[in-house]
């Protein structure tokens, strides 16, 4: 997987979000910029796992298809190995993140 291709596709995502968020007429509005600001950071934490040469797919079963690390299991790498840049508090986002996954969890598997 192209670290550069992580990144694009992260901050397509990030735009895409602010772009559906700034539509003030559409509906489930909030929870769509959630999914996508979800998916974003996903996204994005994988990247910096490639970049640190890690693995971002679960073992291999025989008879199955690759499967991708989820979010949770890529933030909680990233903080393991201190992956953070110096300038961003990884505790604060941690957090952050983790209470837009469960919102976006809430949106897609039931409703808010």
């Amino acid at each position: 997987m192209s670290i550069k291709r992580l990144v694009d596709n992260s901050l397509a995502a990030m735009l895409a979000a602010v772009e559906v968020y700034n539509k003030p007429q559409m509906t489930y509005r909030d929870e769509v910029a959630v999914m996508l600001v979800v998916n974003a950071w996903e996204l994005a934490l994988k990247a910096t796992l490639r970049q640190q040469r890690q693995s971002i797919f679960y073992p291999k079963k025989p008879g199955q298809r690759y499967l991708s690390i989820a979010i949770d299991d890529a933030l909680g790498r990233v903080n393991a190995g201190n992956l953070w840049p110096e300038s961003v508090d990884g505790a604060a986002t941690t957090v952050n993140i983790k209470a837009l996954t469960e919102y976006r969890d809430r949106a897609i598997h039931l409703y808010n």
